[in-house]
């Protein structure tokens, strides 16, 4: 199933970010905008603005962030393969992150036109 979405370019920098497992959060994740914890048995992952990430921390930034901004119930099958199919095709490498109520797809700032032009081509509203 094909899905045409709106889509929010988010104006921030991301960056995800690796520390050890045990590691307590850190203050400097919390904060405007998007945030996320994941973990597992390797490692924990935060994702946040860019700006908020001190010296010395492993991590890789220039992230740009696209929110899906529909609702879709978790029964509804495709919505973030509607997004990620055409970023693949394009050669756009994904972070990706959901949340209860929607999705969101980090991809490299350098590859920001190519992934709204990919978009744009499958029929996705993009906005800002």
């Amino acid at each position: 199933m094909t899905h045409k979405l709106l889509i929010r370019l988010v104006d921030a920098e991301y960056a995800i970010t690796r520390l050890n497992i045990g590691t307590p959060l850190p203050e400097w994740l919390m904060g405007p905008g998007f945030w996320t914890v994941s973990s597992s048995r390797e490692e924990m992952t935060l994702v946040c603005r860019a700006a908020r990430i001190p010296p010395g921390v492993q991590s890789s930034g220039g992230w740009r962030c696209l929110r899906i901004e529909q609702h879709f119930s978790f029964e509804v099958p495709g919505v973030l393969a509607s997004v990620l199919n055409p970023l693949t095709e394009a050669g756009v490498g994904i972070f990706a992150n959901s949340t209860f109520s929607t999705d969101y797809v980090f991809i490299m700032g350098s590859d920001l036109d190519k992934a709204v032009a990919a978009l744009k081509a499958h029929g996705h509203d993009i906005t800002s």
